[in-house]
């Protein structure tokens, strides 16, 4: 009787997640640590065959990189942006960004960028190019500053879509449309 009545007690939810509460705090595992995470999205747009790709990266990440590669304070998406921001941006991710279909690399262009609440979104565009069967994606975006920066790729091309994860030990990868 009294194991089964320690039994229900040890199977109540507060008390396991006192206990996990605990555990963490003694682990360390309560101690801060900052992600470092970007987001690609990679569409190919059928009506005008071109990629479209969006970047969602942290300014504060960005600035870091651009005043590591520039020596320039770019202070991205702020009232303080300095005036050559965005071509370093340009640069910066044209550089650290590669995209090829069926073994051709594609040429980008920067759109843009567009500050989001606590982030940027970046623009990147393609010229037209027939539909693909493969492609290779690198993103070294931010890897050279972030030892454990992860760069999260979403393609999209018609109702496909696949997901990668690129980082330091794995800066590129191939995709087969449909598979």
């Amino acid at each position: 009787m009294y194991v089964q009545q320690k039994a229900m007690v040890l199977n109540n939810r507060g008390i396991r997640l006192g206990i996990l509460a605990i555990l963490l705090c003694v682990c360390g595992a309560w101690m801060p640590h900052k992600f470092y995470v970007s987001l690609t999205e990679i569409h190919y747009n059928t009506h005008n065959e071109r990629f479209e790709v969006s970047m969602r990266l942290f300014p504060d990440d960005l600035d870091r990189a651009l005043l590591e590669q520039s020596g320039i304070h770019t202070q991205l998406a702020t009232e303080l942006e300095h005036d050559y921001a965005d071509s370093l941006l340009m640069v910066y991710l044209l550089g650290g960004f590669s995209l090829s279909a069926d073994g051709q690399e594609v040429p980008l262009s920067y759109i843009g960028k567009e500050p989001e609440s606590d982030a940027i979104w970046c623009y990147l565009e393609s010229g037209p190019l027939a539909y693909p069967r493969e492609l290779g994606i690198g993103n070294e975006v931010l890897l050279e500053v972030f030892p454990d920066q992860v760069n999260i790729i979403q393609v999209y091309v018609d109702d496909w879509n696949k997901g990668l994860l690129l980082n330091r030990n794995q800066t590129s990868a191939k995709l087969t449309i449909g598979k």
